[in-house]
């Protein structure tokens, strides 16, 4: 009995597999051998079978990559060409030609297989990065955060490209996860550019909340002790650490939103504060310079004569109590009151990071 004939346009030459050697060539006429008559019918059928499933999974993965249900139907006819090939008794006239494509089917099957897996691993970690990154995205909604809030979303971010960048180049998603794997890097950068600033936010927070604590414990202590008739910190220390927290400030100013910051209004306003003694220090400074009997006599209250508009501005803003029918202020409690204003605003500040936590 003649074999079908069955055309099939395809080269004859090897198809390579990535992992996979396959050498099958298409059933053509005469391309098996006659049947004798103990041959059993059902054997010819097997054999003629499995070489056509074998050669449709063939096709089937030509040029990959492919997704991944594209490598299980291809696995699917190996299995059922090996099976096929399985079942044919060793006392067939066929039975020599397929075991040996048996071995190639059972090689190309276990190079399908391994495909598979990496294709199912790639699309396995394409979804994780997905969910990572939609958590990283949900994590810093609505806006501001505390740093816990940006580091656990970086932490999501990271977790994202890692999963991208370990996807082979040879799997169906590897296009689409260089894509992804761009965007997900610039969102990363952005979170720790705002982790930046949420850092240097707390870090200048520190600095201004030390020198408030420090300065408002002046008066407690002057009143401890009666002795005690000066300012209860020299002028040049004081000016060096409001010129450390201008400078910390300016620092905080340069991270990205740095100015959009929820404490930097008032940590602005503490600055101003700060520096509003330091002029009126320095007013009274020049002031003695030039009258230094008459403050000799002025060493407790320290009084300074200022403008009216100064004075005014100073009464408006701080409530400070005036002396000389309302023409001075006193050095001493002016500073002392300002410092708690500037307090005032420092402890507000502290309520927002708190509130962002």
């Amino acid at each position: 009995m003649k074999l079908p004939h069955l055309t099939v346009m395809l080269s004859t030459g090897a198809l390579l597999l990535s992992g996979c050697a396959l050498v099958e060539q298409p059933i053509a006429a005469n391309s098996t051998p006659e049947a004798s008559p103990s041959q059993s019918p059902s054997a010819l059928d097997r054999y003629v079978s499995a070489r056509r499933l074998a050669w449709e999974a063939a096709v089937m993965v030509q040029h990959p990559p492919h997704p991944v249900n594209t490598w299980q139907d291809a696995r699917i006819k190996w299995r059922q060409a090996i099976r096929l090939l399985e079942d044919i008794p060793q006392n067939e006239s066929v039975a020599a030609q397929a075991r040996e494509k048996l071995a190639t089917y059972r090689t190309n099957y276990a190079a399908i297989s391994r495909r598979l897996e990496t294709e199912q691993a790639a699309v396995e970690q394409w979804e994780k990065a997905h969910t990572s990154a939609w958590q990283a995205a949900v994590t810093v909604q609505d806006p501001p955060h505390s740093l816990r809030v940006w580091q656990r979303a970086s932490l999501k971010w990271q977790e994202a490209i890692a999963l991208l960048e370990t996807i082979p180049d040879t799997t169906s998603v590897y296009p689409q996860s260089q894509e992804k794997l761009a965007i997900y890097r610039s969102n990363y950068h952005a979170i720790n550019q705002r982790i930046a600033t949420e850092t240097q936010a707390l870090k200048t927070l520190k600095q201004f909340s030390e020198l408030a604590v420090q300065l408002n414990n002046i008066p407690n202590r002057a009143s401890a002790d009666p002795s005690t008739n000066q300012i209860g910190i020299s002028y040049p220390e004081y000016v060096s650490l409001v010129q450390k927290l201008e400078s910390s400030l300016a620092q905080f100013a340069g991270q990205p939103d740095g100015k959009k910051h929820p404490i930097y209004a008032d940590l602005e306003q503490a600055i101003a504060d700060f520096k509003t003694v330091t002029k009126l220090w320095q007013a009274y400074l020049n002031y003695k310079q030039d009258n230094s009997q008459w403050l000799y006599d002025d060493v407790f209250n320290q009084l300074v004569p200022l403008p009216f508009q100064d004075i005014a501005t100073l009464v408006q803003k701080y409530r400070i109590k005036t002396y000389s029918d309302g023409t001075k202020v006193s050095l001493r409690f002016a500073a002392w009151t300002i410092w708690y204003q500037a307090g005032q605003h420092i402890r507000k500040a502290q309520q927002e990071i708190l509130s962002m936590s």
